[in-house]
């Protein structure tokens, strides 16, 4: 038997279709996920009357774990899919909230790995293993966030109940398009013949349009849910219709929305399914440091309008790390004028850029300071933000999934 150490190493030497091949989705094939399931016993199958895949280019992640809370109030025994993960792989598989044990995982991926083709990938043979793990805990309903896209995804091989479709913004462009319609296509090739959709998207802008004529198209009934009216914003946390929920940021309205909506509950439970959903690593305030992965230049918008909302007249200490597909000179620029000292780290060598390169950005105007470490980096920023002062950790999930644990 593997440890769980080994299996991710055993995983890790998969295909990684994901990061190296060009032509990106046209390079996938849901009949190879969809096979590898089968071969399995087609766990994919048995995951309960309720299998709700979220898509999107923000948010996704934050709805999936409202969703799985609503659906726990309401007293379901849950799976929930998740990716990708802050602090350990373990994190993306759960049932009723609590992460795959250490012997479960590795014997999953065990058998998972005996059942390969030379093509599977990486986050392919996760999800088989995932659905192993649903299924021999025959849960009621199940919560999938998409990890790429979504017309192509893995989790797309999962036949699903419900869609749904969080905010459209670039992201990924190498791979799913360089133009909103195109990104929006890919999140929208989710929608199935006659399953419901909810979708925060706009249905006035193009991405919106896009995905009402998909919709249309394959006989699927969709619903546009707002932005909520009426949140409240302060140092405490956020507050939707009168009910604290434990996250920072407006933005996490809209996807607490979404997922009350598309959970299909009464409003009291679905209360007390938001009301315990915690979000790590998505505008997560652990002391003074603010944790969010913020990637690109609409989530960055998005967590400092969080910042503003419930720090007022704060200038945060910045601790910053970014991969180099990412669009620097529009996140950097949305940052400086927000922030006070920046400190410059790097957390992943495979595809981050380095230190000495983020902290030699003009926009800093001369104020960063390149630091390796992370741990490093963020105590130079604690100690520069004093005791009563905030830290913000943003730029990459990996950052803030590296930095958490020492929080």
């Amino acid at each position: 038997m593997r440890t769980v150490e080994e299996a991710l190493q055993a995983l890790s030497r998969l295909t990684n279709y994901e990061r190296t091949r060009a032509d990106g989705p046209r390079a996938f094939d849901l009949s190879r996920p969809a096979g590898l399931l089968e071969r399995l016993g087609a766990p994919h199958r048995r995951l309960g009357a309720r299998v709700v895949q979220v898509a999107g280019t923000k948010g996704k992640g934050s709805t999936a774990r409202f969703v799985d809370g609503i659906f726990r109030a309401a007293g379901l025994r849950t799976a929930r899919f998740l990716s990708p993960h802050l602090e350990s792989v373990r994190e993306r598989i759960a049932v009723d909230g609590v992460l795959i044990e250490e012997a479960a995982f590795a014997a999953h991926v065990e058998r998972v790995l005996d059942a390969v083709d030379g093509e599977t990938t990486f986050f392919e043979a996760l999800l088989a293993a995932a659905c192993l793990h649903f299924a021999e805990h025959r849960t009621d309903a199940a919560v999938l966030e998409v990890g790429l896209g979504g017309r192509l995804d893995a989790t797309t091989a999962v036949p699903a109940t419900h869609t749904v479709i969080t905010e459209i913004s670039y992201d990924h462009t190498e791979i799913l398009g360089s133009s909103l319609e195109e990104i929006a296509a890919e999140k929208a090739g989710t929608i199935r013949h006659g399953v419901p959709v909810w979708s925060g998207v706009d249905p006035r802008s193009a991405a919106g349009r896009v995905i009402a004529a998909i919709a249309g198209e394959r006989e699927a009934p969709l619903w546009h849910v707002p932005a909520p009216e009426g949140v409240h914003a302060d140092a405490s946390g956020l507050s939707y219709r009168g009910v604290r929920l434990p996250v920072f940021g407006r933005h996490q309205a809209q996807n607490a929305a979404l997922a009350v909506a598309a959970a299909g509950q009464p409003w009291e439970v679905a209360a007390r399914g938001l009301e315990t959903t915690t979000q790590p690593g998505c505008c997560e305030l652990r002391g003074r440091v603010l944790l969010d992965g913020a990637h690109t230049v609409s989530s960055i918008h998005a967590t400092l309008r969080a910042v503003a909302d419930h720090f007022p007249g704060s200038r945060p200490e910045l601790v910053f790390a970014l991969a180099q597909d990412k669009d620097l000179d529009a996140i950097a620029a949305a940052l400086a004028p927000a922030v006070a000292g920046v400190t410059c780290t790097l957390v992943d060598e495979r595809r981050g850029r380095t230190a000495a390169a983020l902290a030699l950005h003009p926009a800093w105007e001369g104020r960063a300071v390149p630091l390796d470490d992370a741990r490093a980096a963020l105590r130079r920023a604690q100690e520069a933000a004093g005791p009563h002062g905030l830290v913000l950790v943003t730029g990459s999930l990996y950052l803030a999934g590296a930095l958490r644990p020492h929080v």
